[in-house]
């Protein structure tokens, strides 16, 4: 099962798309579930929802936002209540997991990106280990290490804030088979999951194939 778990709306300030056309083009590029984690804001779930439902299509939406804490962005998954802006990260994390859902750290070390940098002791679930717009090599390569040494899990995503972006980067669970989003969550607190994509790298400006937390766990 592959999602992306990282996408922008037009419910973000810094996108255009809507959300029609998002759930149109991750069914084109073959995704299984998408996450649309708009800017401390839960209203592209809520229509994206009810889109799937109106169609009756089988297509996983988990719910998620990008929220701005006081250290750098963190990505509740999980509720639909979202957490207001400004709070610290345990506080941030708290939330999510009083009201059932997991945090996870995106483009921690991405230069020019308000990643969180200091991420231990903060009550994470998980690190974005592949972001498709990090175009250094390195960010990823150190989210995946850090990830490693803290014992959490993994995910990918595109942080698609165009359609032709979306499901370069995608996290896969490693049951492969369809689930809830309870499902989704749990995979990806006990590390059954993997993140994987492609990314422009800044040197060469080509499309590479990057696999990252390849590692398969028995928990």
């Amino acid at each position: 099962m592959r999602l992306d778990l990282h996408i922008h709306s037009d419910f973000s300030s810094d996108s255009k798309m809507s959300v029609g056309d998002i759930l149109k083009r991750a069914s084109e590029v073959g995704l299984d579930g998408i996450a649309i984690t708009d800017h401390n804001s839960m209203e592209s779930f809520f229509a994206a929802r009810q889109l799937v439902d109106d169609l009756g299509i089988e297509f996983t939406i988990v719910p998620g936002a990008e929220i701005s804490t006081s250290e750098g962005h963190l990505i509740t998954l999980g509720m639909t209540r979202v957490a207001p802006p400004g709070l610290s990260v345990l506080e941030t994390t708290k939330h999510a997991h009083d009201n059932g859902g997991i945090a996870i750290a995106p483009h921690p070390f991405a230069l020019f990106r308000h990643g969180i940098r200091n991420l231990q002791g903060k009550q994470l679930d998980a690190i974005e280990a592949f972001n498709s717009r990090s175009s250094f090599w390195f960010s990823n390569y150190l989210a995946t290490r850090t990830a490693a040494k803290l014992n959490l899990g993994v995910t990918g995503g595109s942080d698609a804030h165009k359609l032709e972006t979306i499901g370069r980067g995608y996290t896969e669970l490693l049951n492969g088979t369809s689930v809830g989003i309870k499902e989704v969550l749990h995979a990806i607190a006990n590390r059954r999951s993997r993140a994987k994509g492609k990314v422009r790298t800044w040197s060469v400006g080509s499309l590479l194939n990057y696999r990252t937390g390849d590692r398969r766990y028995s928990k």
